[in-house]
């Protein structure tokens, strides 16, 4: 522990700019992958095919419906999370304060896939995207 209290000792004086710099998303490029896939999303989004305040708009209804209604109340629940992370990653990419390719932005994408690849492991291919 000695060691870490004197190597943060040595930077007690940060400048005011500094700071602020250290807050900023970190403009970068993205992976191929996640270039095309948030470009689906968004085009989605715009075409008004996916509404994030609606979370039943990302589901593919025909492939929902037939589900036993234990799936579908787990699904329900699901579609919660992954709408508020799609409106994460709209409001990151339509912001003017944060660039569109980031390592903080491909995260997001990445957490995002997560939720889809669990969801669909278990209930079949019921997402549009």
């Amino acid at each position: 522990m000695p060691d870490f209290q004197k190597a943060i000792a040595v930077h007690t004086e940060i400048s005011e700019e500094a700071q602020k710099k250290a807050g900023h998303a970190t403009g970068t490029t993205m992976d191929d992958k996640h270039i095309t896939f948030l470009a689906d999303l968004i085009a989605m989004l715009d075409r008004k095919e996916m509404d994030a305040s609606v979370p039943a708009s990302l589901l593919k209804k025909e492939n929902y419906d037939p589900l036993p209604q234990t799936a579908k109340d787990l699904i329900d629940v699901a579609l919660l999370n992954l709408a508020d992370q799609l409106k994460r990653i709209e409001a990151y990419f339509r912001s003017s304060q944060t660039p569109n390719a980031s390592p903080q932005l491909q995260t997001m994408i990445e957490h995002f896939w997560d939720m889809k690849s669990r969801l669909e492991d278990k209930h079949g291919d019921v997402l549009k995207f």
